[in-house]
């Protein structure tokens, strides 16, 4: 893994443990982007847009798709996409932005179906967890 991005999630990690990062979740707003939405619960109009997939021909290395994070941590899994947005900024483009938030997404929503009686410190912690599997370059 590159050796900076590496000692960014290390940073990252240490201040979800510590907690840290709560006041500056609480101002996030709520992620939208690279076909993924963030949400405290699933409306009318997230389930249209889920029901809506287009069909995309694409480089992207995963089949593209839409996807919705509900989770009552909405705020703070937003905060974190934006973090790892920046660290990952040099790795992902327009097409591989896609793979990333997709793959991001599907971490978070893996581990709320597997772990219903979660909190937010573990979820976030699993998700910086999958981004680790995210293939990178030198820099």
């Amino acid at each position: 893994m590159n050796e900076r991005i590496n000692n960014e999630l290390k940073n990252l990690e240490e201040k979800i443990i510590s907690g840290d990062f709560v006041s500056e979740a609480q101002k996030a707003r709520l992620w939208g982007g690279a076909d993924v939405i963030i949400e405290k619960r699933m409306t009318p109009r997230t389930k249209r847009w889920l029901g809506d997939q287009p069909l995309v021909i694409s480089f992207q290395q995963f089949a593209p798709r839409r996807r919705a994070v509900i989770t009552p941590y909405a705020r703070e899994l937003s905060w974190l996409f934006s973090q790892l947005r920046d660290i990952y900024s040099r790795q992902i483009d327009y097409i591989s932005k896609y793979d990333f938030f997709g793959l991001t997404a599907q971490t978070a929503m893996d581990y709320h179906e597997n772990n219903p009686e979660t909190n937010c410190k573990e979820l976030l912690l699993a998700v910086i967890e999958g981004c680790r599997k995210f293939p990178t370059i030198p820099e």
